[in-house]
């Protein structure tokens, strides 16, 4: 056993107790303020996520800024159509895609929100307002069995 000034008598010494780098820092709940600097651990898929997303956006900066902004996108699409609450991240059901060299320029009126998603045409709200009602009495074929 390790005895001297700074250990008590029977006490083992152990790696890492007083280093402040074993000690996470909590994560943050919020966004970084303007003008942070975050950093990440850059693991095997993002690795190879961002090699694609690189290959039209030259700077790491330039690929984050292009990935979060259409994330942040399609999050805002899907809370201002009610798809979701905005609690819960939307999911994407589909999409399409089109090149940017064949597609004609137009002048942006204002920053608009894309139409609703197709499967999705009445807002939750009123879906549950019509369907609360008394349920259709049944039809008296339905009791049948089905053909062979």
């Amino acid at each position: 056993m390790t005895e001297g000034p700074d250990y008590p008598m029977g006490a083992t010494p152990t790696m890492g107790d007083n280093n402040s780098t074993d000690q996470r820092q909590p994560k943050k709940a919020s966004p970084p303020a303007v003008g942070d600097r975050p950093s990440l651990r850059i693991d095997e898929a993002l690795a190879a996520d961002l090699a694609d997303v690189m290959r039209v956006h030259p700077t790491f900066a330039d690929a984050v800024r292009q990935a979060v902004g259409q994330l942040a996108l399609t999050y805002r699409t899907g809370w201002t159509h009610k798809v979701c609450p905005p609690s819960v991240a939307p999911v994407l059901l589909a999409y399409q895609l089109g090149d940017p060299s064949t597609m004609r320029r137009t002048r942006p009126v204002s920053r608009r929100v894309p139409s609703p998603p197709p499967g999705q045409q009445l807002r939750p709200a009123f879906a549950e307002e019509l369907l609360a009602g008394p349920t259709p009495p049944a039809r008296p074929d339905a009791e049948r069995p089905a053909r062979a």
